[in-house]
């Protein structure tokens, strides 16, 4: 039954995932849009998830509480970065969320906090000025109109 449950849950959010790339809008980039390779990842994954449902087969052995728990607040952080990086923009919201996921992985703290230092501007330099993505530098809380 766990297996069933599972193929629904990502079912759903696949399903979420693909309806919500058909809203996004980008004025630069692929001839094809944006939301070409949202929905190339989402309509195999509802698929396959659909599978588990009809085909269910194995056990499911679900890790220790303290495993879960970590996950959990995995994914919170994850949610919080994509709610973060507008208004902090990316440098900052980056900056958090490795250091975030590093101590939740098990990091001592300041180390977390140096690779957060280092990657955040790190990954802002490439993107925006080597890969030419136009990123938010300071984002809509720190001047940008």
């Amino acid at each position: 039954m766990s297996v069933r449950i599972l193929g629904v849950a990502i079912f759903v959010i696949a399903a979420l995932y693909t309806w919500q790339a058909g809203n996004y809008v980008v004025n630069f980039g692929d001839v094809l849009g944006p939301s070409v390779f949202p929905v190339i990842v989402g309509v195999p994954m509802m698929i396959l998830s659909a599978s588990l449902v009809v085909f269910p087969t194995g056990q499911v052995e679900w890790p220790a509480p303290q495993r879960m728990w970590r996950q959990a607040a995995a994914l919170a952080v994850l949610v919080g970065y994509t709610m973060t990086l507008e208004p902090f923009g990316f440098p900052l919201a980056t900056f958090a969320l490795i250091a975030l996921i590093g101590i939740i992985l098990g990091g001592a703290a300041w180390r977390a906090a140096l690779l957060g230092a280092v990657m955040a501007p790190a990954l802002w330099a490439l993107f925006d000025k080597v890969l030419g993505l136009p990123l938010d530098f300071l984002g809509t809380l720190f001047g940008r109109g």
